[in-house]
């Protein structure tokens, strides 16, 4: 059975929770607001809306099809787009052309690409739009009217008119002086800026002037770089390009060739004496194996200056002897011994005395429970008498000495002359140490310095033997490779530091693995070879 349904029912509008700004953007249904603002917006492109519009700017009277001249507001807006004379006539045989004026100017449809460039017909303006310069309101002539009038005002007036035209002639006339000039002064020297020029003019100081201007060019980012002072100074004297040696030469003369040979033997020698001292401290200070020690060379030097086997024999064979010359021995030590007492008898009795009169100089303090004894002597209390003598001896020396002193110092006038000897001396020794370093600091200078871990090592000297000197230019061949050469030089040069070609050195052992399919092919061969 089918039922009819005769009214629609609206699908039931669904609820959501519009307690935070989430729902409100997503669930929020703003149509309605939308399609107001775009009929707003497209009312103000048609001019706005109806209600606020005038009856002229909506209704127009039409006087006919606008056929004859243009009217003259078209003829302005359009000046831009009219032609305003043609050629009327070919030129003729004389070759002049007649130039005939147009009654009415030809008119050229405007570009509906640039339509929206003027803006829209009867579109208000989005903002007030300036006054024009020399529109004056009601109140500003009033003012004007009561200034003219005021004698004072009109002088200021005429003060403020000659400055204007005096600064639109400087900006627009340059001085004669800066159309003739050479372009002599330097631009950088030091008071050439507007800023000491400024200072000068007001009068200031000039140990002013420097501060002030560093301060602005500083501020204003004008200042220039400054340059180290050793940025021109050369890292070396030497040529940068050294100029060989005579006997380096293909063909140089016997007395130069020999010459340049002592020089490489000399440099030989010097490279062969570092080897060998570092060889003697380290292989030659210990011994080969031809004389390294043995066991048995170890024992008779361990065993030098103790007692052999043969002397143990001897001193067996004799007891009896040495047990008869102990027991006298032993006689003659009693015999010693009983003098010996009788001496010390006396000598005990003065060390007594002599601790007797110790303990007299030392104080002993008895209390109740202890007594203590002290190193310090009992010493008397000093009288006034005593102490006044003491202070008049210590015055008395004190005078002594600094009267000696003023007689030392008088005496010293009359060695003026040994002075000023000594002292001319000193200033010699003084010029000679300088100059030793000038020269020093000089000599420096052709010299390479040490800038790395690695001091510069001079390249071995090409040399040919007399058999190996060249015929003709033909066979000659080149003994030093050039960029070698060259970077040696720049090191001599200290341009650039001595250094060693880099070894890359692994830190962990690479590890061996044999592909999965290689090591099955092995297996393969090995079975194979097993079979076999």
């Amino acid at each position: 059975m089918v039922k009819v349904v005769d009214q629609v029912t609206e699908p039931k509008r669904k609820r959501f929770n519009k307690n935070k700004k989430k729902a409100w953007r997503k669930k929020a249904d703003i149509t309605e607001v939308e399609e107001r603002l775009e009929e707003q917006r497209r009312e103000e492109r048609y001019g706005g809306p109806l209600e606020e519009r005038k009856d002229s700017e909506m209704m127009f009277v039409d006087l006919g099809d606008g056929e004859g001249e243009a009217s003259q507001a078209d003829q302005e807006n359009e000046a831009e787009f009219t032609l305003e004379y043609t050629v009327d006539e070919v030129p003729g045989s004389a070759g002049e052309v007649k130039l005939k004026p147009r009654k009415v100017k030809l008119k050229t449809p405007k570009l509906k690409s640039h339509q929206f460039i003027n803006g829209l017909p009867g579109a208000k303006p989005p903002h007030k739009p300036r006054k024009k310069q020399g529109t004056l309101t009601v109140a500003m002539k009033k003012k004007k009217e009561l200034q003219s009038k005021d004698p004072k005002q009109i002088k200021k007036r005429k003060e403020a008119v000659k400055q204007m035209l005096g600064d639109l002639q400087r900006k627009t006339k340059r001085p004669k002086s800066v159309i003739s000039s050479k372009y002599t002064t330097d631009l950088w020297e030091e008071g050439a800026d507007e800023v000491t020029q400024e200072c000068k003019k007001k009068g200031l100081e000039e140990s002013f002037i420097g501060s002030i201007s560093d301060y602005y060019r500083r501020q204003r980012r004008m200042k220039p770089i400054k340059v180290p002072k050793i940025r021109h100074v050369p890292t070396s004297k030497l040529d940068p390009v050294s100029i060989p040696h005579a006997g380096a030469s293909y063909n140089p003369s016997h007395q130069s060739h020999q010459k340049l040979l002592l020089r490489a033997v000399k440099q030989e020698e010097k490279r062969l004496k570092k080897i060998r001292k570092i060889e003697k401290a380290t292989i030659k200070m210990f011994p080969t194996i031809d004389k390294a020690p043995t066991a048995k060379s170890w024992l008779t030097e361990m065993s030098e200056g103790l007692p052999k086997a043969y002397e143990e024999e001897e001193e067996t064979e004799e007891p009896a002897e040495d047990c008869e010359e102990q027991e006298n021995e032993e006689n003659l030590d009693q015999q010693q011994n009983g003098e010996q007492n009788e001496e010390t008898l006396p000598l005990q009795q003065n060390g007594e005395q002599g601790e007797q009169q110790a303990m007299n100089s030392k104080t002993v303090v008895v209390s109740n429970d202890s007594v203590t004894v002290s190193s310090k002597p009992i010493t008397e209390r000093k009288t006034k008498k005593v102490r006044r003598k003491e202070k008049r001896q210590k015055l008395q020396k004190l005078k002594k000495l600094k009267e000696k002193e003023d007689r030392i110092r008088s005496s010293n006038i009359y060695k003026l002359k040994t002075y000023q000897k000594e002292i001319a001396s000193e200033e010699m020794e003084e010029q000679k140490r300088s100059a030793s370093r000038r020269a020093h600091k000089e000599q420096l200078k052709f010299m390479p310095r040490r800038l790395a871990n690695m001091k510069f090592e001079e390249e071995e000297i090409p040399v040919n033997l007399g058999d190996e000197l060249a015929d003709s230019l033909r066979t000659v061949v080149p003994a030093v490779e050039l960029l070698e050469e060259r970077f040696k030089n720049m090191q001599r040069r200290n341009l650039l530091e001595p250094r060693l070609k880099h070894k890359l050195k692994r830190k962990y052992k690479p590890k061996v693995v044999l592909k999965r399919g290689h090591r099955e092919e092995l297996a393969k061969m090995e079975k194979m070879e097993f079979s076999d």
